[in-house]
């Protein structure tokens, strides 16, 4: 576990904005607010320190002669009190102000401008002010339709929030960057109901967004990311690509976490972040979507803003190991309890240190012994104390330092609202020689190119970089692994100079005979480098033919490029690496998609509303690799394929599937209390396909939802500002995203082995009648917003099963195969979801802010065919 403290330079947890165009110096206006230095020491300081420094300076300001002043106070025009906290922007959405204790407010506006009045649990009033005003007295009525609030559902598709009939959560940027950590995605644990993040080690820390539990048994259980509007590579890259297994008992290298696209989304350019946790919501994401859905919707130009603004960040952040294992430091090496310790045969007796045993000579009882000399490397000629060291966990790890900065420029030209960002962010880790540096560049532009033609496309490129990405797993190769061997009374010190004295680059000391290596030889000699480049891009033409038609055509692109070296020097995991080895592995993957959405939007009756929705997809997915292996140096320490002792071994690996679609929706909106959504999706995917057979590859899942608003039908108690009660049924079906399953499939041998080009008989026997699998879902729940939204309740229950599930079966060798593609086995999932939130505290400066959420999910395997399937 890591704490990290986090440093940003002048805003306080989004509580103090600090403007550069203040003509008091910012630091000493912030000195001036009382609450600011009792926040620090009751409310910061105890878990983190959050400074942050933002600067949003218009680059051409108005003569002060066409500003005007405007005073006045702010009231409920339900009760005819006074209202604190109330936020007040101009024209350019720039906040211009803030409510007092008193409601009262003090604003610049340019001449014939306009303001905006608006807060949580009350409808936004405008006024434009031509003159100076004083004693201007605004009303602002509380609003009943809380959840008016458009949010982005599935393929784009913007709705109200309360029309939906299933449960969504939505988090704002500061949600995201208030307290910045080396992975963004980890700001959401603990803030959405029912999402789980599976967590790996290292700076790359590619995190699994798991929704509602785990469902598929091949662990294919991810949530589908998608970026405005682009579907993004998320998958873990935990992986054993360079050739290894988790677990290192083979003669291969172990696996590292290399991270995931989404890792290298700037923060500072994320607008919002939707959660669409079931099928349900998410259905008409086809098969990618069967596990949920994250919307990320970056920030962008606002059209209407004529000055161009300017934003920095910059972002410090210190990492410490925060709890570790509790050591015993009684008793040191040893076993059945011997008395003495001797490393090596001795005058004292035979040697003790050939085990990782350690129940030992008791520390407490004292004593000299002769044991490991750090300067001659081998024993002692003289008796030294026998005393436990310090936990070699706080002798290893060091402080890590992660910092970052971006910018943003934004505005627009000739009509054409721009956007641009970029950003740089290092990661020097808590193991030595470990890290990576990111940088980032985005931009955005939009533009009405007639009066029902927009156009909006979007451009990001990242890179990554890293000299080491520690191994994970079970094995020598894994830094953990050391110190589950420690033993107590050997000093972690002991351990920097690793090599045999005379024997630099070739043979590791090995303090004691049953240790793995050396913690700070495995972090500065087994070494895992990456060079990483990604682009995303996405062009978006809408054209409305009338009021209530419209069509979006988009087209995108994910194309990564990444470059990796292996190196593991000689004496490597005892005789797995004797003559060491280095590997490099070019890996290429792009996805394509194009869509076309066509909406029809009117009223049918006076009370009842009609949307449809209709349209279709193309997805082309493809992933290459090629790696190079040089297992046995000629010369230790010299890591070339070219300083190779035995003959380069090739690995080449190809994948590729396509998925066609078409999908339908019909929404129904009765008097803006009742709403029912029915969709329905077709795929056709390449996966189920085979060289004679087609008419399988299809498959049609249907959905529906209802969602009923109470409070905007029947008056409530005051108390209560909202109230919704909703259901859904759904089906996502899914033909998996592993290719070649249907049909027999030959592999390219590596070329170290088997002459050029040539080709293995396949160990999996094919199967072309598979199915695809299949997830029926049933949710209910509920949603309650009182006390004018200081206090929301969300509550969800659901339960699905998993059908036909796509898993290897184990086959008797006799047939040639090892393992057979079968359609077996289902997996029940239920669980609640229960969400609070609320503001303890509001005023002019300071907002508390709370939230809790509590999930249970149960996942239950009721069909298998038997001990043979293999999970994978």
């Amino acid at each position: 576990m890591i704490k990290t403290f986090t440093r940003h330079l002048g805003t306080l947890a989004s509580c103090l904005r600090i403007e550069s165009e203040n003509k008091e110096k910012p630091f000493k206006r912030l000195r001036k607010l009382p609450f600011v230095s009792a926040f620090l020491l009751n409310f910061v300081l105890p878990s983190f320190l959050i400074f942050t420094f933002a600067t949003n300076q218009a680059i051409a300001q108005l003569p002060a002669s066409q500003n005007i002043i405007v005073k006045g106070t702010v009231m409920d025009d339900d009760d005819n009190t006074t209202i604190p906290g109330i936020s007040i922007v101009d024209n350019n959405r720039k906040v211009v102000g803030l409510t007092n204790e008193k409601g009262e407010f003090t604003i610049t506006l340019t001449k014939g401008g306009a303001a905006s009045f608006s807060m949580i649990g009350y409808t936004a009033v405008t006024r434009t002010f031509t003159d100076n005003q004083s004693n201007v007295v605004i009303r602002l009525k509380s609003s009943t339709n809380t959840l008016n609030a458009v949010v982005v559902t599935a393929l784009g598709i913007k709705r109200e929030e309360k029309a939906l009939g299933y449960a969504i959560t939505k988090l704002d940027s500061n949600a995201i960057t208030d307290a910045v950590s080396s992975n963004w995605t980890d700001a959401l644990s603990g803030k959405v109901a029912g999402l789980n993040l599976v967590r790996n080690g290292g700076p790359a820390g590619s995190n699994k967004i798991i929704l509602r539990g785990e469902n598929n048994l091949t662990g294919d259980n991810e949530a589908l990311i998608v970026i405005d509007g682009v579907v993004a590579s998320s998958s873990s890259r935990r992986t054993a690509s360079t050739g290894g297994g988790v677990y290192g008992t083979s003669g291969d290298i172990m696996p590292a976490d290399f991270g995931s696209a989404l890792n290298d989304l700037n923060p500072d350019d994320i607008e919002n972040v939707t959660v669409l946790k079931g099928p349900g919501a998410s259905a008409l994401y086809g098969q990618r979507g069967a596990n949920g859905a994250i919307i990320i919707t970056t920030k962008s130009a606002n059209k209407n803003k004529k000055q161009l603004g300017i934003t920095f960040t910059s972002n410090t952040a210190w990492e410490q190991v925060n709890r570790k294992p509790d050591i015993q430091q009684e008793y040191g090496q040893g076993q059945f309890g011997v008395s003495y310790f001797s490393y090596g045969a001795s005058d004292d007796g035979a040697s003790t240190n050939a085990t990782s045993a350690s129940w030992g000579a008791p520390f407490a009882a004292g004593g000299n012994f002769f044991q490991y000399d750090p300067v001659t490397k081998t024993r002692g000629l003289t008796r030294t104390p026998w005393i436990a060291y310090q936990n070699p966990i706080d002798a290893f790890f060091k402080t890590g330092l992660e910092t970052s900065n971006a910018v943003s420029l934004d505005g627009t030209v000739k009509g054409v609202a721009l956007r641009f960002s970029a950003s740089h962010g290092s990661n020097e880790w808590i193991v030595p020689n470990t890290g990576l540096e990111r940088t980032s560049a985005t931009l955005s532009a939009n533009t009405d190119i007639t009066k029902k033609l927009n156009l909006a496309v979007k451009v990001a490129y990242n890179n990554r970089n890293s000299d080491n990405l520690p191994a994970t797993g079970y094995g020598n190769q894994s830094l953990m692994y050391w110190f589950m061997f420690a033993q107590p009374n050997v000093n972690t010190d002991w351990y920097r100079d690793y090599w045999s004295p005379g024997l630099v680059n070739r043979q590791f000391v090995n303090i004691t005979t049953t240790n793995p290596e050396s913690p700070y030889a495995i972090s500065e000699q087994y070494l895992n480098a990456q060079r990483r480049n990604g682009w995303l891009g996405s062009v978006q033409a809408t054209y409305k033919f009338t009021d209530a038609l419209s069509l979006l055509v988009r087209s995108s692109i994910d194309y990564n490029k990444e470059s990796r070296e292996t190196i593991r020097p000689y004496d490597a995991s005892g005789n797995k690496f004797a003559q060491g080895s280095y590997r490099v592995t070019d890996i290429n993957s792009y996805e394509i998609n194009g869509d076309f959405l066509l909406k029809y939007d009117r009223s049918l009756t006076k009370d009842l509303r009609l949307t449809a929705t209709g349209g279709g997809s193309m997805m082309r997915n493809q992933y290459g690799k090629g790696e190079l292996r040089a297992d046995g140096l000629v010369e230790p320490g010299v890591f070339r394929l070219d300083n190779n002792a035995n003959p380069l071994i090739s690995v080449p690996d190809t994948a590729k599937y396509r998925i066609n679609s078409f999908y339908g929706a019909l929404s129904f909106s009765f008097k803006n209390y009742l709403y029912l959504d029915i969709t329905g999706r077709q795929d056709w995917s390449s996966t189920l396909a085979t060289p004679t057979r087609t008419d399988n590859v299809g498959f049609f899942y249907p959905s529906a939802s209802v969602s009923f608003v109470p409070s905007d039908l029947w008056t409530m108690p005051t108390m209560i500002n909202f109230a919704k009660i909703r259901a859904s049924l759904s089906q996502v079906g899914s033909g998996g995203t592993t290719p070649y399953r249907t049909a027999y499939n030959y592999v390219l041998a590596g070329n170290g082995i088997y002459p050029d080009s040539a080709m293995t008989n396949p160990n999996i026997l094919p199967n072309p009648n598979l199915k695809p699998l299949k997830t029926t879902t049933l949710e209910v729940g509920a949603e309650l917003r009182l006390f004018k939204n200081r206090l929301n309740f969300d509550f969800a229950a659901y339960t699905g099963a998993t059908k036909n599930q796509i898993l290897n079966r184990l086959v008797d060798r006799s047939t040639g195969y090892n393992v057979a593609v079968f359609n077996v086995g289902q997996v029940n999932n239920k669980g609640i979801e229960i969400a609070v939130n609320g503001t303890l505290l509001q005023s002019t400066s300071f907002k508390w802010t709370m939230n809790g959420t509590f999930t249970a999910n149960r996942n239950k395997i009721v069909e298998l065919a038997d001990s043979s399937v293999v999970l994978r």
